[in-house]
């Protein structure tokens, strides 16, 4: 029994917010068996792994529609989109002000096998759909909404509570903004957050990243600028905030003392034996963590700053990296091409087991489909522990480029804080 798939299909029909289940149906299956009826595609294909179904829903404006009448539109809705290929349970929830649906859509197709692969195209699709059935039904939709905010992957990266560098670039603009009456100080304050200016063209640059960002693309335009810039001339209130949250200039932070007693060990030289790789995912865990916990020691980079969040993921990757002995770059490479040849071993020995079983005898079947159980049992783990090593590996260079670019403007601050001497 597939415990999250069971309790996602028990969340959406539950009795309590859908009139015991009167304001509930399904599509491609009967809505009272549909946890079976799924389970029994997913077997049919054997792809009973990885993510078990999908989960989206559907809001109304408060007052337009009727639970029944939302009922219909989410089904029309879940047809138009997924009712070719999916079995979907669509149900409305009246708990809340506004009538909603949520559907759940298992993620192996009945009639191909094929795994729903719920791209940021689904996404819009879906959108476009639910908008079309309103329409055709007299009801609002949320015209011209953006879906992403324009960044490639924001996306992606808000819904796990992520941000992007527009983002951080807002965050930071506004606050040096705060605290500026001229444009002087708004540069100055720019620059001690870790921004390189182009005072011209009003666009900033973290030292790591490629491209500029116009300030007027996240909202801070000129003609904005200059209107704070008055604001807090004419307020007497603004001064006292002035001296409460102004920008220091940059201070040493924990890394140039942990890059002291650690910069033999995480040495990079790509013709020597690589870069200690646990020792650089400790560095970013405990820099980040110091951060988190004493706002003094906020990074210098905003590169840095945007991964603030990820601590606790950091330590754990290190801690990962620790427990299978892995120290450098190159016993990563090893462990990722060991474990590629034992999965593909098992896999072999797979099917070798399943092309037996095409010739065996009924009781010989059974034992066989036992034998190739067994396998899958030792490839399962194998294959998480491969995609783990493998996000590591993909991370690694970045996660040193982030420690240097740090080192550099710490090293840059403290060049600064000697010459103003």
């Amino acid at each position: 029994m597939d415990r999250d798939l069971l309790q996602t299909l028990h969340y959406a029909a539950d009795e309590q917010k859908t009139d015991e289940a009167v304001y509930v149906s399904a599509i491609n299956c009967p809505k009272q068996t549909v946890y079976e009826s799924m389970m029994a595609t997913k077997r049919r294909y054997g792809k009973t792994g990885g993510n078990v179904a999908y989960h989206g829903y559907m809001s109304f404006k408060e007052g337009e529609v009727n639970a029944e009448q939302a009922l219909a539109i989410g089904m029309e809705t879940a047809r138009r989109m997924w009712g070719d290929k999916y079995e979907v349970l669509v149900a409305v929830h009246r708990n809340t002000e506004n009538l909603h649906c949520h559907f759940v859509i298992n993620s192996v197709s009945f009639k191909t096998g094929e795994k729903f692969k719920n791209k940021i195209r689904d996404h819009k699709r879906l959108r476009e759909i639910a908008d079309e059935v309103c329409r055709e039904n007299q009801l609002s939709v949320l015209e011209n909404a953006p879906f992403y905010g324009g960044e490639k992957g924001a996306y992606w990266l808000h819904k796990d509570g992520k941000l992007t560098r527009r983002d951080m670039v807002k965050a930071d603009a506004e606050r040096a903004l705060s605290v500026s009456v001229k444009y002087a100080d708004f540069f100055m304050n720019l620059r001690r957050l870790g921004y390189e200016v182009d005072e011209r063209r009003l666009s900033v640059r973290a030292p790591d990243w490629e491209r500029n960002i116009r300030l007027s693309s996240v909202g801070i335009t000129q003609e904005f600028i200059e209107q704070e810039f008055h604001r807090h001339l004419s307020s007497m209130e603004w001064y006292a905030y002035y001296r409460v949250h102004f920008i220091p200039k940059p201070k040493t932070t924990p890394l140039e003392s942990l890059m002291r007693d650690l910069e033999r060990e995480i040495h990079y030289s790509r013709s020597g034996v690589g870069v200690l790789i646990g020792a650089a995912f400790l560095i970013m865990a405990m820099l980040l963590q110091a951060a988190l916990e004493n706002a003094k020691y906020t990074p210098l980079s905003p590169t840095m700053r945007m991964e603030m969040k990820r601590a606790k993921d950091y330590l754990s990757d290190y801690h990962y990296l620790n427990e299978n002995h892995i120290l450098t770059t190159d016993e990563l490479k090893t462990a990722l091409s060991d474990t590629k040849d034992k999965i593909a071993a098992l896999e072999a020995e797979r099917q070798s087991i399943r092309n037996k079983i095409r010739r065996a005898t009924s009781e010989e079947k059974t034992k066989l489909k036992e034998n190739a159980k067994a396998v899958t049992a030792k490839i399962t783990p194998l294959r998480t522990h491969l995609k783990r090593l493998q996000r590591i590996y993909d991370q690694s260079d970045y996660v040193y480029k982030m420690i240097e670019t740090e080192q550099k403007l710490e090293r840059q601050a403290a060049r600064n804080r000697e010459r103003s001497r």
